[in-house]
């Protein structure tokens, strides 16, 4: 009789642990579905409509952009959030930068993103078209969020490590405590600029604009 009770609670145990594994992971795959899914996405989609696939659009990328030394210099890092659509005849157009990173950087985007005219592939649904490509400019040692961007550019740093986005966020968090809300919108808009997906530094920056409240 005990032996029985003790296989029941033995059968129960590892149906808990079980449980508990199947819950574990299930979780793990749906913190990481909201910017991997969002990057599958455009991946499939570049694979469709750009001659050579998305590995080939990077590439391209890498050969010709440039990280401008003057961006290395004042240590701008961020994701620009780049909009465009490409109709099924394979032409861009209406690109725009929605986080412009400036000092340079927002030239050799533009510049890249005409450069592609001519592989692009033909479709016959206005569904493909679209695109919003999150593109990296960051400076190695720069403590920063990478995990939205589908594009990487990371350069030398400067001779010196450039601030982490811990620096700008702790900023941010002392002024406005203090209710200095002009003071910390500065610090808010480098936030967005690195980490444009983030919420809850969009909310921040509304609460700061509106002094508070």
């Amino acid at each position: 009789m005990n032996r029985l009770v003790k296989m029941k609670k033995s059968i129960l145990l590892i149906a808990i642990i079980l449980a508990v594994a199947s819950v574990s992971q299930l979780y793990s795959q749906e913190t990481k579905t909201i910017s991997q899914t969002r990057k599958d996405n455009l991946i499939k989609l570049l694979n469709y409509r750009f001659k050579g696939g998305f590995y080939t659009f990077e590439k391209m990328f890498m050969k010709t952009v440039t990280y401008p030394e003057m961006a290395i210099g004042n240590c701008v890092v961020g994701i620009a959030l780049v909009s465009f659509r490409v109709n099924c005849d394979g032409e861009v157009y209406d690109m725009k930068i929605k986080t412009p990173l400036g000092y340079g950087i927002d030239n050799e985007i533009s510049s890249f993103f005409t450069s592609t005219a001519g592989h692009w592939n033909t479709c016959n649904d206005d569904k493909y078209t679209r695109f919003e490509v999150p593109i990296q400019f960051t400076l190695e040692g720069t403590l920063t969020n990478s995990d939205d961007a589908l594009l990487i550019f990371e350069a030398d740093n400067p001779g010196f490590l450039c601030n982490g986005d811990e620096y700008y966020l702790k900023k941010m968090e002392k002024y406005m405590s203090k209710g200095k809300y002009k003071k910390a919108i500065p610090y808010i808009d480098i936030l967005i600029r690195r980490d444009p997906y983030n919420s809850y530094y969009m909310d921040e920056k509304k609460r700061a604009i509106n002094g508070g409240k």
